[in-house]
């Protein structure tokens, strides 16, 4: 009986989804609004937790300070932010701050794991333009398991100039978040971790409806579903203005009446209500069945998509138009910030990455960046800080991805030799390329050096994240310059491996004359060891060390080789 009234009741939500569908009594749950945060220290708790999503049924997830989702982050730019992140998960978790430009150490990646029980401490300052980010688990294998229950949560960002413009920006009145994720349910109501789902939620919430007052009003978007792309636009097929991206406002608004939002990236949108009557309904869609077949959403049984979402239109939430607040916006920026983008003439490096494999009938594949998986000791690129790059991306699959890289924003230069659309014209770190498709993007790698802790650059796709479409970027400070060299690993053996005592490392190859040894610590500390070359063939007494793994790195101007080692 209670399997049967599960399937009702998710059948009577599918029917709420459906183009042109008239039940407006479904969407009978308002908006939740995520809870701000402000000031510069934050203390964000990981646990799990149980929440009803639709009446009768109690799902278990994970929460930031709550049951599901987290807080929305305010930071103001040129603050200096404290953050403190407890994991009370019964399992190993890291926090992203995503689109942030912070050193590598602070960026919450795979290198930065957080146990269970422990906390995690983040420091920076803030030095991204106003616009809306997010933050969320970045672990390997377990990054897309962890978001589906619930573990993330947006940020915004204001600076001077924003705030010099005549724009919504009263959160929760005019100015809104909606974190837009599909999900899919177990008989029993229990989220399976799958790439695409049968049911939307709005930030957490099934049936949602938005009352929006009779004026301009702000819409901060966010793709925060794990493969799902979303084509934006309203039931009565009304125009909107993108105003800004994944990195901050556009030189001017954008106006169209669609959107097309691939994972990982935020769009904010002005809706003009000013002339609509009080009462007034209107639904936000996808109209996913406008998507080129190879994007997921639109590909009928890839990623695990073989509900009813699939390359149809559907549903996302209601917005009932209510009377004007107090001092309302009712008009649109003309202009909006000044982009300034890099002259590819001063490019002091080009890298080309290459997408290739085949999604199979469940969409997931074998798909691969220049033929490479992740792997957490291998540094796949070596970037001089200060540097401007041109990036090409080249999809050879036959899916299209979406890619994100760590650390910078960067501006789209051309699609197939074809300048950006407006609505991508302004900085970005989130770009979906397509099958067939070279996507050419500039960047600068500056203010921050590492060459211990890596940047990820990746599908935003959480299931081909989790398989290993993930690469690694170090930052370097070489003012001689530094190339691309990575020891090959069968070059250099350490046995035993693990060991109690002593590792012996043989070296097959000759090392550079200006090699410095290092040894680092799981967290990547460096440990206080003396380290001799002898030849091709060196001892390290790990006698005096706990147990656990440890990294043996050796640095030239040549590049950098990291092997894992183990003390037992």
């Amino acid at each position: 009986m209670f399997a049967i009234n599960i399937r009702f009741r998710l059948l009577f939500f599918l029917l709420s989804i459906l183009p042109g569908c008239s039940f407006s009594q479904l969407f009978t749950n308002p908006l939740i609004i995520p809870p701000l945060l402000t000031g510069t220290n934050f203390t964000l708790a990981f646990a799990p937790s149980t929440h009803q999503f639709y009446p009768g049924i109690i799902t278990s997830t994970y929460g930031i300070n709550g049951d599901y989702l987290g807080p929305t982050l305010l930071f103001n730019k040129g603050d200096s932010v404290h953050l403190s992140v407890l994991n009370n998960l019964s399992e190993v978790t890291s926090c992203h701050w995503h689109g942030l430009h912070v050193p590598a150490e602070s960026d919450g990646g795979p290198h930065s794991p957080i146990n269970p029980g422990d906390n995690w401490y983040a420091h920076f300052k803030v030095m991204n333009n106003a616009a809306t980010y997010w933050y969320h688990p970045h672990m390997h294998m377990t990054t897309q398991p962890q978001v589906t229950a619930g573990l993330s949560g947006m940020i915004i960002i204001k600076d001077s100039s924003e705030s010099l413009l005549n724009l919504p920006r009263t959160y929760g009145s005019d100015d809104f978040p909606v974190i837009i994720q599909d999900r899919k349910y177990s008989i029993s109501g229990q989220f399976l971790s799958n790439g695409l789902g049968d049911s939307v939620l709005i930030n957490g919430t099934a049936y949602a409806f938005l009352d929006c007052p009779k004026q301009m009003v702000r819409l901060r978007l966010l793709n925060g579903s794990n493969a799902r792309v979303y084509n934006i636009g309203f039931s009565d097929q009304r125009n909107f203005n993108v105003i800004g991206g994944d990195g901050g406002l556009l030189s001017q608004p954008y106006t169209t009446n669609r959107l097309l939002l691939s994972n990982g990236e935020r769009a904010e949108i002005l809706v003009d209500f000013t002339n609509d009557i009080v009462g007034n309904q209107i639904v936000m869609m996808s109209y996913a069945s406008e998507m080129a077949n190879n994007v997921p959403g639109a590909i009928t049984g890839a990623m695990g998509g073989n509900g009813p979402l699939e390359a149809v239109d559907f549903n996302l939430f209601q917005l009932n138009v209510i009377s004007q607040t107090v001092n309302p916006v009712t008009t649109i920026p003309s202009t909006l910030i000044s982009q300034n983008s890099w002259n590819p003439a001063d490019a002091d490096r080009t890298r080309n990455k290459i997408i290739t494999g085949m999604g199979s009938v469940n969409g997931m594949g074998n798909f691969l960046i220049n033929n490479s998986s992740f792997n957490h000791f291998v540094f796949n690129d070596t970037v001089q800080l200060n540097d401007i790059e041109i990036w090409n991306v080249t999809n050879n699959s036959n899916m299209a991805h979406p890619i994100h890289l760590h650390d910078v924003q960067f501006y789209i230069l051309n699609r197939n030799g074809t300048s950006p659309t407006p609505e991508e014209s302004g900085l970005k770190d989130v770009f979906l390329v397509s099958p067939n498709e070279t996507v050419s993007l500039i960047t600068r790698f500056e203010d921050f050096a590492n060459d211990s802790v890596p940047y990820m650059y990746h599908c935003h796709n959480l299931a081909h994240e989790d398989m290993g479409m993930m690469l690694q970027f170090i930052v370097v400070n070489n003012t001689s310059g530094v190339e691309d060299f990575h020891l090959a690993s069968e070059n250099i053996q350490a046995y035993p491996n693990p060991s109690m005592d002593f590792w012996h490392v043989k070296a097959a190859i000759q090392m550079p004359d200006d090699a410095v040894m290092e040894m680092l610590d799981f967290h990547g500390q460096k440990i206080s060891i003396d380290l001799q070359f002898r030849e091709h063939e060196f001892m390290i007494d790990n006698t005096g060390l706990s147990k656990g793994i440890y990294f043996l790195k050796i640095s030239s101007k040549s590049g950098i080789f990291i092997g894992k080692l183990v003390k037992t």
